[in-house]
């Protein structure tokens, strides 16, 4: 028994140091150290075994369930970014300006797929049904076939939005532009590409005036990990035809998609991070950030923002949903004097990604 509760007790000193060595993984760039990068991931398996070990010491009445419950404890603030809880919903003044934000990967605006009354597509569809203020959308696609959905049906469509900025990363490539685009129902007054190095991604921003105020709205598709349907099915098949020798080559294959992708959108993470600094105007910072809420570019573009659905969201909050594949990378920020509300995931299944929104309260 004594070397039963000595291994428990080793094990469980395992699980605080993984905790450790996500936190630690937060704070330090990727292009210094890589490989605490991959910690962030282990967020929700590592927090799990914790609370195991927590339960389980405290049944047998010793004091070891105290070093998982410390280590939960020291590190809440990470925890509550992966997995908040909000019972209750916050008071908020009414008489304050309310704006509603959607932001949404489209996956190529629903496969350009033409939007027609006796037709929708369903992308385009659930985003005039949510008839939000402003709309941040990444993988915005137009074709040049007129078949499909192309720019001069973005603006027959989306008229309720006089004001738009769109970016195209991509300018006809595959017979499609490729980029992100921001719709308003308030004047954009400026309007600026952010120059960072990618292939296929890209962020922008945009003064919008709202009232008095003005806003700098910013719409990131930071870098993808580039893990193809064919890669996924690398790894499904593993559960049929496992082997140690094929398990060893997907993980060194994808380890090195993973690695470059980390570190190269750390970069961006932090130019996001410097115009947010140096921004005139209070910011919303919302995207597809192709990373989890424990990751060194999720704390670095965060910085003093608020994220919405930690403040009003319950939950693991996935938004984007592939097979085996399930994280939260999309996320909607905003500076700390404004409040939000009614965060919502929206359950349409026309993308990899759900949509996401939430009322936003700005100050007086």
């Amino acid at each position: 028994m004594r070397l039963i509760k000595g291994i428990l007790l080793f094990l469980n000193i395992l699980a605080v140091l993984a905790l450790v060595f996500v936190k630690i993984g937060s704070l330090i760039n990727p292009n210094t150290f890589v490989l605490l990068a991959y910690a962030s991931l282990g967020l929700f398996p590592f927090l799990i075994i914790n609370i195991g070990f927590i339960l389980f010491w405290a049944l047998f009445r010793k004091w070891y369930f105290l070093i998982s419950l410390a280590a939960v404890i020291l590190f809440s603030s990470t925890v509550k970014s992966a997995f908040p809880v909000n019972f209750a919903k916050p008071e908020i003044d009414t008489t304050l300006q309310k704006i509603t934000l959607l932001s949404y990967n489209t996956m190529n605006t629903g496969m350009m797929k033409k939007h027609k009354p006796d037709k929708p597509n369903k992308v385009i569809q659930y985003i005039l049904d949510s008839d939000a203020d402003i709309v941040c959308l990444q993988e915005f696609a137009v074709s040049k076939n007129e078949s499909q959905f192309q720019e001069d049906d973005m603006e027959r469509i989306f008229k309720k939005y006089p004001y738009k900025h769109i970016g195209f990363q991509l300018i006809n490539k595959w017979n499609m532009d490729l980029g992100v685009a921001t719709f308003s129902k308030f004047p954009i007054v400026k309007k600026k590409n952010i120059d960072f190095k990618a292939d296929y991604n890209m962020s922008i921003f945009s003064d919008i005036v709202i009232g008095k105020d003005t806003l700098r709205v910013i719409n990131n598709h930071l870098e993808s990990n580039r893990i193809t349907a064919q890669d996924m099915k690398k790894t499904s098949d593993l559960r049929s035809d496992f082997s140690s020798e094929k398990l060893s080559a997907a993980t060194k294959y994808l380890s090195r998609k993973l690695s470059l992708a980390y570190k190269v959108r750390a970069n961006q993470a932090v130019k996001i991070s410097e115009i947010i600094k140096k921004s005139p105007y209070k910011v919303i910072s919302c995207g597809d950030f192709n990373d989890v809420p424990a990751s060194y570019t999720y704390v670095k573009t965060k910085g003093n923002l608020k994220d919405a659905f930690k403040e009003s969201g319950n939950g693991t909050g996935w938004t984007f949903d592939h097979q085996l594949y399930r994280f939260r990378i999309d996320y909607i920020m905003y500076d700390n004097t404004f409040l939000s509300n009614n965060f919502k995931k929206g359950k349409l299944k026309s993308s990899d990604h759900y949509p996401i929104s939430a009322d936003i309260y700005l100050p007086k």
